[in-house]
């Protein structure tokens, strides 16, 4: 005796929604390993606000020193840690030379520091201050209009978001926070960096 056969109106609805539940599985697997790698497990890390969930980051684009763009998702792929500062910030300045340094040491990890100002005389006032201050592994980027920083909801300076390699919104930083630290540099391979340290 022959089993009944299933008609293509039965079958390919049944086959999408099929599709549809083991990428929703997938994704809530991923999505659940994310909270354990970003958790903080360090006193000195308690500036780093983590994520309740993964949130994605809406695509938005910065001035280079040649007057061309870079957007968010020119880097998917890599892991980001995207500060937004002013020259007339004394805590933003602060934190330069770290997260210069932190670019360097963490760009084998597939991670990249993206510092971006929201000075009005846009890439002129960052050049000028990355000049002074000998700051070589940061490229100068401006959102002179603040239109980036709104789009992303930054309040104050200096804010830095901690992004993954899918383009979520892992963890945040408000305020100041000691890039230079072992635990920073730890925390930022394990959340966000390729595994390869």
């Amino acid at each position: 005796m022959n089993a009944p056969r299933l008609s293509p109106k039965i079958w390919l609805p049944l086959t999408a929604l099929l599709l549809v539940g083991v990428i929703f599985l997938i994704y809530r697997t991923l999505a659940s390993d994310v909270p354990a790698r970003c958790a903080i497990n360090d006193d000195s890390l308690k500036s780093i606000v983590p994520a309740k969930a993964p949130t994605p980051v809406p695509d938005v684009s910065f001035t280079k020193a040649d007057g061309s763009k870079i957007r968010l998702a020119d880097l998917q792929g890599h892991g980001v840690i995207l500060n937004f500062w002013a020259t007339w910030c004394a805590p933003c300045v602060r934190e330069m030379p770290e997260l210069d340094a932190l670019n360097g040491a963490l760009k084998k990890d597939g991670i990249e520091v993206l510092t971006v100002s929201t000075d009005r005389e846009g890439i002129s006032a960052v050049q000028d201050f990355y000049d002074r201050n000998a700051i070589h592994n940061l490229e100068p980027l401006s959102d002179a209009k603040s239109e980036a920083a709104r789009a992303i909801g930054v309040r104050g300076l200096p804010t830095t978001l901690i992004i993954n390699a899918d383009g979520l919104e892992v963890a945040r930083i408000l305020g100041i926070h000691s890039y230079a630290s072992d635990a920073s540099s730890a925390y930022f391979r394990r959340c966000i960096g390729n595994g390869k340290s």
